[in-house]
């Protein structure tokens, strides 16, 4: 992630967490699995996938979700067709605590089970992840993840949120 990158997220981040606005209680995942589904955004386009790199060549090796040293680019050959993006949240206690977003074409493997929650609207993600970014009891990382997933997801909705979240400074 580059430097400037950082810089955004962490300013999303500021302005997250001093905005006193909550937003209603969305259903949770009801058990500790890591949790995906696919959104419903016909701008969203993403090839973000894992790889491994040696002597300057990626080759794709798909994600390991558990692990701690995943190298991500958006470079390869996992892009999938515009409006074809994959979430995945692992839930811990009945919270999220690792978000990813992927190509749908990227291939994963997880150490618990992978629950498919399918398809889901546009708004309906937007509004888990304003739930995230609203808690200020969740982890940092979390939060910043969320604002992350939402920008990955090009929707208009999640962008006007965002410029709603900026301009209360």
């Amino acid at each position: 992630m580059t430097r400037s990158r950082r810089l955004s997220l962490a300013v999303l981040v500021y302005f997250a967490a001093v905005s006193g606005q909550a937003v209603a209680d969305l259903p949770s995942p009801s058990h500790d699995a890591w949790h995906t589904w696919q959104v419903d955004e016909a701008n969203a386009t993403n090839a973000m996938c894992c790889f491994n790199w040696r002597d300057g060549k990626s080759s794709r090796s798909g994600c390991a979700l558990d692990g701690h040293n995943m190298s991500f680019t958006n470079s390869g050959d996992c892009a999938a067709e515009p409006g074809h993006l994959q979430v995945y949240a692992r839930i811990s206690g009945g919270k999220p605590v690792e978000i990813r977003v992927l190509s749908s074409n990227c291939p994963v493997s997880a150490k618990s089970e992978i629950v498919d929650l399918e398809l889901v609207s546009a708004d309906d993600n937007l509004n888990w992840f304003r739930n995230i970014i609203e808690d200020r009891q969740l982890q940092k990382q979390t939060r910043e993840d969320a604002l992350f997933a939402l920008v990955m997801s090009e929707s208009d909705a999640a962008y006007a949120y965002l410029d709603r979240l900026l301009s209360r400074r």
